[in-house]
């Protein structure tokens, strides 16, 4: 029956689902759920499944397996990141590449205040607080959330892209 519950409970979620929901929902410990994961991936691994249970030591997630991505590309649904406003996708990739950040250094970066921008990437689930600079004032310090992993097929911010990869050097123009 846990299998059953599991399978169900990563099905209908919207994201992750937190080891310590199924902890106290089922009543097993985290290696229990992950001997449970194990034994669900295997069996869904037997009758190939476009998909499969992705799970670290604290929360779990049902994904696409990657070899049938590119068949799915026109039936995704609208990512979390269509209509961001350019100044929002500019706070966004300012964000994810200085991590943590104050709101304060993002508008120097910018040149503008970007309050707004915060706010509705912040309501998105983009971004979140990532703790408090040891200054007075202690401002808050934002950084990008799992979410904002999942949404860009990363499987850590490691995986970004390195500033120049896109650009010509100026040597070169």
């Amino acid at each position: 029956m846990n299998k059953k519950i599991i399978t169900a409970t990563l099905l209908i979620s919207d994201g992750p689902v937190d080891h310590s929901y199924f902890s106290e929902l089922l009543d097993i410990t985290n290696d229990e759920l992950i001997s449970i994961l194990k034994e669900i991936n295997s069996e869904i691994n037997n009758i190939e499944l476009g998909f499969e249970i992705k799970y670290d030591n604290t929360k779990s997630d049902i994904k696409t397996i990657s070899e049938i991505s590119t068949y799915l590309k026109d039936i995704k649904p609208a990512s979390i990141l269509k209509g961001l406003s350019t100044p929002a996708l500019e706070t966004l990739a300012i964000i994810a590449y200085e991590q943590p950040i104050t709101k304060l250094k993002i508008s120097e970066i910018r040149g503008v205040e970007s309050e707004s921008s915060i706010k509705t990437l912040e309501a998105r689930g983009l971004i979140e607080n990532g703790g408090q600079l040891d200054v007075p004032g202690n401002p808050i310090l934002y950084k990008t959330t799992d979410l904002f992993l999942e949404k860009t097929d990363l499987e850590s911010i490691e995986g970004l892209p390195s500033i120049g990869e896109y650009f010509d050097s100026p040597e070169e123009e």
